[in-house]
C-alpha cells in the first residue's frame, strides 16, 4: 500500500470521525491533517521513514497508528450522554 493510502485507511480505522483532509508530503516528513465531526482541526508530522516502514513491516505500522490516533483524539469530540 502506499503511504498516503496507509495513512488514509489507519485514520479511518482508528477514528471514524476522523477524517484525513490533507497529506503535504515533504523531503523529510508527511504533514498530515485531520478534521473531525465538531469542526476541529489537527495537525501531526510523521516521519517518512515510519511512514515507508510501516508500508512493508507491522511493527513500524504499530507504531504509526499510534501516532495518528493520538491526532485523530484531539479533533474527535466527545459528546456527554448524561449518564453519571
Amino acid at each position: 500500500m502506499d503511504p498516503r493510502g496507509l495513512i488514509e485507511n489507519l485514520v479511518h480505522k482508528l477514528a471514524p470521525n476522523a477524517t484525513v483532509v490533507a497529506i503535504r508530503e515533504e523531503s523529510e516528513r508527511y504533514r498530515v491533517t485531520v478534521a473531525g465531526t465538531s469542526g476541529v482541526v489537527a495537525d501531526c508530522e510523521l516521519p517518512r521513514s515510519v511512514v515507508e516502514a510501516a508500508t512493508h513491516r507491522s511493527t513500524a505500522r504499530a507504531r504509526l497508528a499510534v501516532t495518528l490516533k493520538r491526532c485523530a483524539d484531539d479533533v474527535d469530540a466527545r459528546i456527554p450522554d448524561g449518564r453519571g
